[in-house]
């Protein structure tokens, strides 16, 4: 029996309530934004990390460790330059917005329904 397929955080939609304020965050929701804010702190060094496994497949493992070492501290300090806190209030920032963009067409859609009745 295949296990059914794992859904990520992009595919799920986050169970709020749209009567608490936007800027309340379930720890769901903190999971998602620290996530978002990882994987665009490694996409914004995504070259910077190709050239150092470029680097590594280059050599043997030992080798690669010494011969390669430049090429891993430019990546690693590429990627603590975006893993900071700043960023993470950006990311932060980001889900409050979307969360209040739902509440809004959340409460359009059910003034509507009222109407109708």
């Amino acid at each position: 029996m295949a296990k059914p397929e794992k859904k990520t955080f992009e595919d799920v939609e986050l169970p709020s309530n749209p009567n608490l304020p936007a800027w309340m965050l379930t720890p769901k929701e903190e999971k998602l934004i620290f996530e978002r804010w990882r994987k665009k702190a490694f996409l914004r060094c995504d070259e910077l990390i190709k050239k150092y496994i470029e680097c590594t497949n280059s050599y043997s493992a030992l080798e690669a460790m010494t011969k390669c070492q430049a090429a891993n501290n430019i990546a690693q300090g590429c990627v603590a330059k975006y893993q900071k806190v700043e960023y993470l209030d950006i990311e932060r920032d980001i889900l409050i917005k979307e969360k209040a963009e739902k509440r809004k067409l959340y409460r359009e859609s059910l003034k509507a329904t009222q109407n109708e009745a």
